[in-house]
């Protein structure tokens, strides 16, 4: 079974300057300042998620800068999700501040100027999402400038929380296709938080709603069909395009791209699915919409990283492993068992 590996750099009692290397080094080049004398500790516990990465941090009382000339030296432009667990942390990006305490999520760009201000040792989860990705699968749309924004810790973020908790302590045992279906899902429920205090400042009104969610169910009732459009969708829901596309654009979505999306990932779930791995790559594809099958492939590859063909065969050899491992187990049980049997 293809596990990922964790990498931990620990410096128990530390001098400031050992501290402050191992900050400036660790993840993205930064500047760091000492708040007190309390610099008892610094770790950090690097884990690998599928094509992101995820940090559990514990930290002292100090602050940290990312400066332009951090920025240019290491040309760094992805995205930080952060969760904090322990202590406080006052985060400032340009022309926003805001305090995070435990439980809080915040998102900060890597790309701009924030400093860090750590009142207290403090510990905190960080997943680093690549810009291209943060634009395309978070928000939905064309891109825009987002600084440090502060997602606080109700509603769908307490969500977010927990499955971020959970992914810390459980990815490392994960298999690999496991780690990309819960990547992906997670990608997803960020992107909705992040879409909500970024874009979607207004509510739709509900009639606008109920209209939005009778197009998803009339094009997730339909996406298998190769000839759906956009044009077809708005002449479905009697609509007129350029409505159709403004209220998707209210939900950091376009058309075309989310009936592309769905496509992409049910034929994800087919080649995954061990009741449909005598069909051909070609027939799962033609099943779902595609229908032509070259095409199908350089963007299944260019959306997951991986080819149709090797993604099915990965997965093939993950569950002969595993079935494999229920064997050993089995057969290493079995005279336990007897013994068991014997001595009663």
């Amino acid at each position: 079974m293809a596990t990922t590996t964790a990498v931990a750099t620990v410096m128990p009692s530390p001098r400031f300057d050992d501290i402050k290397e191992s900050v400036r080094q660790s993840i993205v080049l930064v500047e760091a300042e000492q708040n007190s004398d309390d610099i008892s500790h610094f770790q950090v516990r690097q884990l690998p998620l599928a094509d992101l990465l995820l940090y559990d941090i514990s930290i002292a009382a100090i602050t940290i800068h990312r400066r332009p000339e951090d920025i240019r030296q290491d040309g760094v432009d992805n995205f930080f999700l952060s969760l904090l667990l322990e202590g406080e942390a006052l985060i400032r990006q340009g022309d926003i501040s805001f305090a995070m305490r435990p439980g809080d999520l915040a998102v900060n760009a890597n790309g701009l100027p924030y400093s860090i201000q750590y009142t207290r040792p403090s510990r905190r989860l960080l997943l680093q999402i690549p810009r291209q990705i943060f634009h395309e699968r978070i928000l939905g749309r064309r891109e825009r400038e987002i600084k440090a924004l502060h997602l606080g810790s109700s509603g769908l973020a307490s969500v977010i929380t927990s499955m971020f908790e959970s992914l810390n302590s459980e990815a490392e045992m994960l298999p690999e296709i496991d780690q990309y279906t819960l990547a992906e899902s997670f990608l997803e429920l960020i992107g909705a938080v992040i879409r909500a205090a970024s874009i979607d400042k207004a509510r739709p009104k509900s009639s606008q709603a109920a209209l939005m969610r009778r197009i998803l169910a009339y094009m997730d009732q339909n996406y298998t069909d190769c000839e759906l459009t956009p044009e077809k969708v708005a002449e479905a829901n009697g609509i007129s395009m350029r409505y159709l596309h403004r209220i998707f654009q209210q939900s950091g979505m376009a058309v075309s791209k989310w009936i592309w999306e769905r496509r992409l990932k049910a034929t994800r779930e087919d080649l995954l699915d061990p009741a449909k791995e005598k069909m051909r790559v070609s027939e799962i594809a033609f099943s779902r919409g595609f229908n032509d099958p070259a095409h199908f492939s350089r963007s299944f590859r260019d959306r997951f990283g991986i080819s149709p063909s090797k993604l099915r065969a990965k997965a093939l050899q993950e569950k002969i492993l595993q079935e494999k491992s229920l064997q050993d187990e089995a057969l290493q049980e079995k005279p336990r068992q007897e013994k068991a049997v014997g001595e009663n």
